[in-house]
């Protein structure tokens, strides 16, 4: 079989910057930042004092209304996100209307997350309080609990759950996945999606990826890794820095964002403008340390060469690379060797930005949220920018795009996800200008 073009019909966005792809662009143009002081919990004892929180989200609005009484306690946060986003990308693609002329069997669902996003509270009720003075498991105490609350709360909080709401919201009866590939996770299961719609095991797919990880345990885990921006001498919005010298960790953030993906003829045949193409798709493992990539970005590199290799594209036919750009020292510095391997230095290799400087990492999410980005990118033919670059690392000597978004023309993108573990994943994006 031919491989099939793969097209972009619909996207939803949740990030700390809002929910409308559109505005949200706008707003890194801009160069507007989604950070801001960490009030979420109570922050004493914490070196981590900021965070990328979505605002004004209510996650009861997320639920159908068939469920409600089902899970009348409500969602776990990043799973509203994800059942919101999605519909938004339903409803992009295809409005009111339901995608009735696929089969439900040709129809699949491949999304990505993390840990779950469990309330203290919450799990001190329903765990920790069973245990008896001596720390045993009681369960007497387990009984009387089960009595006062709906029996829910391990559904609710399991990290499948979304895709099968989700499924459930698309009438999707094919693959139906979640992946857990860290911070890499979201463009894995966009890739997966991808490959399966290329090669015709499915005629529809709703992939992406959701988080929130802003709760004690979650920024607790990456503190003590190391991995988090503790400065606290610049306003909030000034503490995400990539690939700048004074750079000391990422800004944790949230979200999440959805793709509906169609064959590139069938998306026509209905009547559909694409938003663009995916065009290729490569992943890698470094194999080498849980909480380092490998030297020189070689792991990194493969995946960007497996993406180009995917999409039949020589690597100056890229105009412009989304990078992971973390601001963790480690990263950006090899993130840039990777780039310079696979591009070239600088004058040769393509500009390059980092939007995680506005909106945080969204941990398994980003590569989702990225790739939204990366899509208005090339519908608008406009850079976004690397957010507080006001000092260059001298190791990462390439064009970062610095403060300010920039046009541009180009018309293909690649989208880099590097995650803990050392799963590496990256995307590449075609401008849609009409039929070839």
């Amino acid at each position: 079989m031919t491989p099939r073009r793969v097209a972009v019909t619909g996207m939803g966005l949740i990030c700390p910057l809002g929910r409308d792809p559109e505005a949200v662009f706008r707003d890194m143009i801009a160069g507007r930042s989604g950070v801001s002081a960490l009030d979420a919990f109570d922050t004493t004892g914490f070196e981590v004092k900021v965070a990328a929180r979505v605002r004004d989200f209510d996650p009861g609005a997320a639920l159908p209304g068939e469920l409600g009484a089902f899970l009348e306690r409500g969602l776990d946060r990043k799973t509203a996100f994800g059942l919101a986003a999605a519909g938004d990308a339903l409803a992009s693609a295809f409005g009111a209307a339901a995608p009735s002329s696929v089969p439900p069997a040709r129809r699949g669902v491949h999304l990505a997350t993390g840990l779950t996003s469990t309330e203290v509270p919450e799990a001190e009720q329903d765990f920790l309080a069973h245990l008896d003075g001596r720390g045993a498991y009681d369960p007497r105490s387990a009984g009387r609990a089960a009595a006062r609350n709906d029996g829910l709360f391990a559904y609710r909080h399991m990290t499948d759950l979304c895709a099968a709401l989700v499924a459930r919201r698309a009438g999707a009866a094919g693959p139906v996945l979640t992946n857990h590939g860290a911070c890499a996770a979201a463009a894995q299961a966009i890739g997966h999606a991808f490959h399966d719609l290329r090669e015709g095991e499915i005629d529809l797919a709703v992939c992406g990826g959701f988080e929130s990880m802003i709760h004690p345990f979650g920024v607790l885990s990456f503190a003590l890794l190391g991995a988090l921006s503790t400065t606290t001498d610049r306003p909030p919005e000034a503490v995400s820095r990539p690939f700048d010298r004074t750079r000391d960790g990422f800004v944790i953030g949230e979200g999440a964002a959805m793709f509906v993906l169609e064959p590139l003829d069938l998306a026509l045949a209905r009547g559909a403008r694409p938003l663009a193409e995916i065009v290729g798709y490569g992943s890698s493992l470094d194999a080498f340390r849980v909480t380092a990539p490998a030297p020189h970005g070689a792991g990194a590199a493969r995946a960007m060469r497996s993406a180009l290799r995917d999409a039949g594209l020589p690597p100056e036919a890229v105009g412009y690379i989304n990078a992971h750009g973390t601001a963790t020292p480690l990263n950006d510095a090899h993130e840039t060797e990777a780039i310079r391997a696979v591009f070239g230095g600088p004058g040769r290799a393509p500009p390059v930005s980092s939007t995680k400087s506005m909106i945080g990492h969204a941990v398994a999410a980003a590569g989702a949220v990225e790739g939204v980005a990366v899509v208005q990118a090339l519908r608008h033919q406009v850079l976004p920018p690397t957010l507080n670059l006001r000092d260059p690392d001298p190791e990462c000597d390439l064009d970062y795009v610095p403060l300010v978004g920039r046009p541009a023309s180009f018309e293909y993108a690649v989208s880099n996800s590097f995650g803990f573990g050392g799963q590496n994943a990256s995307l590449v994006f075609r401008r849609w200008e009409g039929p070839a």
